[in-house]
């Protein structure tokens, strides 16, 4: 009897943990099925689509040359005897250079100053012996033969006064050219004669460069000839004064390709902001095209997908793929060419970690 009663318990027992285990597995069912995935998003930072003019540019680094490089050469000749620029020096109109000896220019002068005095001399006299014979004549006198024997030899000694006069004039300009004078406002490129150099006219004594107007002489791929064109807008800035950019046009294309380096050359003259000096460096932003109402978006926002090429447009806190294509590439910006419309707001960083409809969170912080 007392076994009959233990197995009894026995039994009990077991069914009362069946049916416990029971309840706990329908209890861990309803609990799973009540449970709902969570749903991870992504940070993001985003930007406004831009819509604007766009430049397509192309840089070059080139030279700046003088347009005008004149040699001062002497008009007289005669020994140097003071040098008063050197090469490096800035000058301007109307300075001294060089100075000649002037002896035998004074000299010279002088003879024909006296010269001239004698037949001033000789023609004022003449002069009143004709206007003498003149009132003669009126009272017949004398005869009007020998009144214009005296008016001829008085207009020859006119003309020999007049001749005096001018070589007088010549040799006083002589004189004066053996100061040599700058006709230039330049800087002193370099000598090209020294004190006590003997010169002839038309020897050179030094070479000035003129830096009020500059060429700029830019290089280009021959890739680019087709796409160049006079009158193109240049933007030009030289690390001599990098806080100064001037903007100029292409005046001049140099016709042939360099078989050195196959590249063409593209002119443009400037006026001098200053601080430009030739045979300096220049670098060149020419303006190759120029685009109205252009859509940009950074190049970060582009990613590569088996579709293609996509942005993540932002709606709400998902994202949609967008399909692209893409245009000119200028600086951090990509131009879109079809896929947005200009008002959108897109992925920046993060962009690479999206997919078609995921969840994001954008950043707030700068």
């Amino acid at each position: 009897m007392r076994k009959l009663n233990t197995w009894i318990v026995y039994i009990v027992a077991i069914a009362a943990l069946g049916i416990i285990s029971g309840c706990g597995d329908h209890d861990a069912e309803e609990a799973q099925k009540n449970t709902k995935p969570v749903v991870r998003s992504t940070i993001v930072s985003t930007t406004q689509v831009e819509v604007s003019t766009l430049e397509i540019t192309e840089p070059s680094v080139g030279a700046l040359e003088s347009i005008f490089r004149p040699e001062v050469s002497a008009e007289v000749e005669g020994r140097i005897i003071a040098a008063h620029s050197k090469a490096g020096r800035q000058v301007v109109v109307g300075q001294l250079l060089v100075e000649l000896e002037t002896e035998d220019y004074l000299i010279a002068e002088r003879g024909a100053q006296a010269e001239a005095a004698q037949l001033t001399a000789l023609h004022n006299n003449q002069k009143r012996t004709v206007n003498r014979y003149a009132k003669l004549v009126e009272d017949k006198l004398i005869s009007t033969d020998r009144y214009d024997d005296a008016k001829a030899q008085l207009d020859a000694l006119e003309e020999q006064l007049n001749a005096a006069r001018a070589r007088l004039k010549q040799k006083q300009r002589g004189l004066t050219k053996t100061r040599v004078i700058s006709p230039y406002t330049g800087v002193v490129d370099q000598e090209l004669a020294s004190i006590g150099d003997f010169v002839k006219v038309g020897d050179p004594l030094l070479r000035i460069t003129k830096i009020d107007k500059l060429r700029a002489r830019l290089p280009l791929p021959e890739t680019l000839a087709p796409r160049i064109s006079r009158g193109l807008v240049v933007k030009l800035v030289s690390p001599l004064d990098p806080e100064t950019t001037v903007t100029s046009v292409i005046e001049e294309i140099r016709p042939i390709v360099g078989t050195s380096n196959r590249a063409i050359d593209v002119l443009t003259i400037i006026d001098n902001p200053g601080k430009w000096q030739p045979g300096a460096s220049v670098t060149g932003t020419i303006v190759l095209e120029k685009r109205e109402n252009a859509i940009t978006v950074p190049l970060a926002s582009v990613v590569l997908r088996p579709a293609g090429k996509v942005v993540y447009v932002v709606n709400d806190n998902t994202v949609q793929q967008q399909i692209i294509e893409t245009g000119e590439y200028v600086g951090d910006r990509v131009e879109i060419t079809s896929g947005l419309s200009g008002d959108e707001t897109v992925v920046v960083n993060g962009a690479g970690y999206l997919t078609d409809g995921a969840p994001v969170t954008i950043s707030t912080s700068k």
